[in-house]
């Protein structure tokens, strides 16, 4: 997606797009789908970073960059421990404030 169009929407729908892409990665994950999980994973990652990159955002960017992290080792070494649960719950309750 091109950063004019990104920047458009408003922090809350940047979010719902990202935990929608996490959620889809996650999952597929979890049915043990590495090609799948990596795609949506890749494409959560770029709108992370059009979201950093969006001048709006600009005081939200070191909790981007820490869930960005949080998010990087999962679904690598995983050092923080994190699970299914533990990486949703931060994205649901974006969702359950939004709906």
């Amino acid at each position: 997606m091109e950063s004019a169009r990104w920047n458009k929407m408003s922090i809350s729908e940047q979010i719902l797009n990202i935990g929608g892409e996490i959620q889809r990665a996650v999952d597929r994950k979890a049915q043990n789908e590495p090609k799948l999980a990596n795609d949506y994973l890749e494409k959560a990652l770029e709108w992370i970073r059009l979201t950093k990159d969006d001048p709006k955002n600009r005081n939200r960017i070191e909790e981007i960059t820490i869930v960005e992290d949080e998010l990087k080792d999962y679904f690598s070494s995983n050092k923080y421990k994190n699970d299914k649960n533990s990486i949703m719950s931060y994205w649901n309750s974006f969702f359950s404030a939004i709906f």
